[in-house]
């Protein structure tokens, strides 16, 4: 899940432009991404400051950094969710996680892991997420193929189906930077039920296969799967 509701694209193949694009830009400049990066943000919230925003910014390094226990993620692609099509969103209800909505972070490299690993290990109660599901009610209004469309809520409003309550604990150590490296996510690690839609989730199955296979390569650590 990411932070938006709809892909910056249709599908694969402005997916592939947005690659390209950083392939030939940001990604062949390493010592000077993060300069870059920061500037690139400071664009785009001088953007935003006057109501609009840049997509082409945000793709480049120009998203800027805000706590995240404070967003709302979404899928931005559909699933099957049973019977249905549908879309999923996680969402903060807890006052605490609600305060932090919009709250800007430092362009540090591990600002937002800082900033999770303080909030957790100073929590008075446990906080909460609400899983929701947005079903697919009409194919021309909610596209599967197309995951650029937002899909009205006014048509099918997100329902809750679950909750996560998380209370204080370590937020992060030596011994999960080591375990991380030996894990991989795929969204189609999953039920048949829950199978992933439409063309950019075709083409994750490929890309994500290939990184995975690079990363252990790379990093002469087996993938161990879930």
């Amino acid at each position: 899940m990411v932070n938006g509701p709809a892909f910056s694209t249709p599908g694969v193949q402005g997916f592939l432009r947005a690659a390209k694009l950083l392939a030939a830009t940001t990604e062949r400049m390493p010592r000077t991404k993060q300069v870059l990066s920061a500037t690139l943000r400071g664009a785009e919230a001088a953007l935003e400051a006057v109501g609009g925003q840049s997509a082409t910014l945000k793709a480049l390094g120009g998203e800027p950094q805000h706590h995240p226990l404070g967003e709302t993620f979404f899928t931005q692609v559909p699933f099957l969710y049973g019977p249905y099509m549908a879309k999923f969103s996680w969402v903060p209800v807890s006052p605490a996680l609600l305060a932090l909505s919009g709250q800007p972070l430092p362009s540090g490299a591990d600002a937002q892991r800082d900033a999770i690993a303080a909030f957790f290990a100073d929590l008075a109660a446990p906080v909460m997420w609400e899983l929701r599901v947005q079903l697919c009610r009409d194919l021309a209004q909610m596209p599967i193929e197309d995951a650029s469309v937002v899909w009205p809520e006014s048509l099918s409003p997100f329902v809750p189906v679950g909750q996560l309550s998380i209370g204080a604990q370590p937020a992060w150590s030596a011994d999960a930077e080591a375990r991380e490296d030996t894990l991989a996510f795929a969204p189609w690690h999953a039920l048949a039920a829950h199978r992933p839609l439409g063309s950019l989730n075709r083409a994750r199955r490929v890309v994500m296969a290939a990184s995975r296979k690079f990363r252990s390569q790379f990093n002469r650590c087996p993938i161990h799967e879930p």
